[in-house]
């Protein structure tokens, strides 16, 4: 009987947490590197988590050890980080408070890191409701609008490469038949 030979790409998993009063998603990727075969159970893992620090900084740690991601101006905390399939991008939404405008923070930003730096920041003038990762960490959907009385969703792809946009489109997300199939890990 010839060798069982398995390759398992990868295990993905969202923790949520209490911190500071707030709810917090942690994201995690867990990846099992190397082939198991009959009678040989030895793999590698390799785990790349995004967490947010004490001090509403972003925290990436890796087998090797941990980094803190420097904040960016008027940055108050961190929200949806997230882990791309390629196992080397992560990314999440920079949080910012809006005194006289809402009580709340609100996230202004979408970063994405790669290879220990921030290698694309995306922008809006209204506030980021969600967004995703799409085609491995290459490029990344999200959903944009105002803080209230939003008539349609505004989504956009973009590549983490070069920032450009790939595709847009406003509807509604609620209706699956309509919207595109890169905006499905995207809600209000």
């Amino acid at each position: 009987m010839g060798q069982m030979d398995l390759r398992c790409l990868g295990i993905v998993a969202a923790t949520l947490r209490v911190a500071g009063g707030g709810l917090r998603r942690v994201a995690t990727l867990a990846v099992i590197a190397g082939s198991l075969t009959a009678g040989d159970a030895g793999a590698q893992q390799v785990q790349v988590q995004v967490s947010e620090d004490p001090t509403g900084a972003a925290r990436i740690t890796t087998r090797t050890g941990s980094k803190t991601v420097r904040k960016e101006p008027g940055q108050v905390g961190i929200e949806d980080p997230d882990v791309a399939w390629d196992r080397r991008t992560a990314g999440w939404l920079v949080m910012y408070e809006m005194p006289g405008v809402v009580s709340y923070p609100i996230a202004g930003m979408l970063v994405v890191w790669r290879g220990g730096a921030v290698i694309r920041r995306f922008r809006t003038e209204q506030t980021f409701w969600s967004w995703a990762f799409v085609a491995n960490g290459k490029q990344v959907a999200y959903h944009t609008g105002p803080l209230h009385g939003e008539r349609a969703s505004h989504c956009e792809l973009r590549n983490v490469s070069d920032g450009r946009l790939v595709a847009q489109w406003s509807g509604d997300l609620d209706d699956a038949a309509k919207r595109p199939a890169w905006t499905a890990e995207l809600y209000h």
